[in-house]
């Protein structure tokens, strides 16, 4: 039995002697370890903030905002668009062939977080638009769609070259007389 006792000395006493040193008082390392810096240590970049008065370090957290940034899975060609001999953007959609005051706002749906109008040409073809579409030939851009109206601003040049918005309403015309549509259930009657 005393065999056994004798064997775990050793390992029991490399054991208290390391707990011994690990426990021990907190010592500066040793110069030629502290003044030996590592390559991932030095190259990566350190964002700290440090409150002003507490003296607290601080992780800073960086949030990307994409507001007025191009989408970078886009062309740049294809954002920029066809441009005109004054190096203005042409509007290339086709309510731009028209004068606005040559189209008239048939319907309106508003009830939804993107609302859509549709504009009836001369010829009695019917066009969807949302906001920022382009309509008429100043180019002007959809940037309001109320309950019955839809507010296209178009933009011209002052003679001090500064652009000059100019808001145009265009309303849904109320009907002149409403037709009694006939009842299909019971003929004859209508309502």
């Amino acid at each position: 039995m005393k065999r056994t006792s004798l064997r775990l000395a050793p390992l029991v006493l490399a054991g208290g002697a390391a707990l011994w040193f690990a426990c021990g008082d907190d010592a500066a390392p040793p110069a030629a370890v502290a003044a030996k810096p590592t390559v991932a240590a030095s190259t990566a970049p350190t964002a700290i903030q440090v409150d002003g008065g507490s003296g607290a370090a601080q992780a800073y957290q960086y949030a990307y905002n994409p507001m007025g940034k191009r989408d970078p899975f886009r062309s740049a060609d294809e954002t920029k668009g066809p441009t005109s001999p004054e190096g203005e953007l042409k509007c290339t959609e086709p309510l731009c062939q028209f004068d606005l005051e040559s189209l008239a706002l048939v319907a309106v749906v508003s009830g939804d977080a993107n609302p859509l109008a549709m504009f009836e040409d001369s010829a009695g073809i019917g066009y969807l638009i949302h906001r920022n579409s382009r309509v008429g030939r100043q180019g002007g851009k959809v940037t309001q769609i109320l309950r019955d109206c839809v507010v296209v601003t178009e933009y011209w040049q002052g003679p001090d070259g500064k652009s000059n918005p100019n808001p145009v309403k265009v309303c849904v015309k109320p009907d002149k007389a409403l037709q009694p549509m006939p009842d299909l259930l019971n003929p004859g009657k209508s309502y």
